[in-house]
């Protein structure tokens, strides 16, 4: 947080940059894009939201059509999802601020039987998430490992604790989840997971 005199965590704005650098990568024809952003104010979301756009405006290819909060809630985004989608019938993604209103963008892309043309990625690697990524049906998420992070705060804690000197901000790792990395990141062992986020 911005407040904060230490910020164990991940850089909020590198969420959304991951995702816009997949459609670069996967959609490089471009296309037209929505956010469907979290809570009105909350800094999480405003810096995932600005990474996304930022990185995608830089490209030029992918018109930012719609931007719209839906206050966390899957039922809202459900909602702006389907009315963006009749608006812009040939939208290529979305990019929900956290899983659980990209859960809810997926089910309005299924309803309205654009779940091959369109690519939806959400924020934070919840367990449904996961899931729904294996089945084909949610594109990615971008996790951001909470245990791996309490972990390097208690470390960072007992270093501050023996008089160390440290850096303001310490981040921790991320990484983009797709079908093709799904299993290798559902693993439980931290030690595993550390080494895959070493190859990243």
């Amino acid at each position: 947080m911005p407040n904060a005199a230490y910020y164990v965590g991940n850089v909020q704005k590198d969420n959304g940059v991951r995702v816009a650098n997949w459609f670069i990568t996967h959609r490089p024809q471009g296309g037209k894009v929505a956010v469907i952003e979290g809570q009105p104010g909350v800094y999480a979301a405003a810096q995932r939201t600005k990474g996304f756009k930022e990185t995608l405006a830089a490209n030029g290819n992918y018109p930012l059509v719609a931007s719209v909060p839906a206050h966390w809630s899957r039922e809202n985004a459900y909602n702006a999802a389907a009315t963006i989608l009749q608006q812009h019938p040939d939208l290529i993604g979305f990019y929900a601020n956290n899983d659980g209103m990209a859960l809810g963008v997926v089910e309005a892309v299924n309803a309205l039987g654009k779940s091959k043309q369109v690519a939806v990625f959400g924020t934070d690697g919840i367990s449904d998430a996961y899931a729904s990524i294996k089945r084909g049906e949610l594109t990615g998420t971008v996790d951001s490992f909470p245990v791996l992070t309490g972990e390097v705060a208690m470390e960072v804690v007992l270093r501050l604790i023996n008089g160390q000197k440290l850096s303001r901000v310490i981040s921790t790792p991320q990484a983009l989840i797709t079908k093709e990395n799904a299993d290798a990141f559902s693993t439980k062992d931290n030690e595993k997971l550390r080494q895959l986020l070493a190859q990243q």
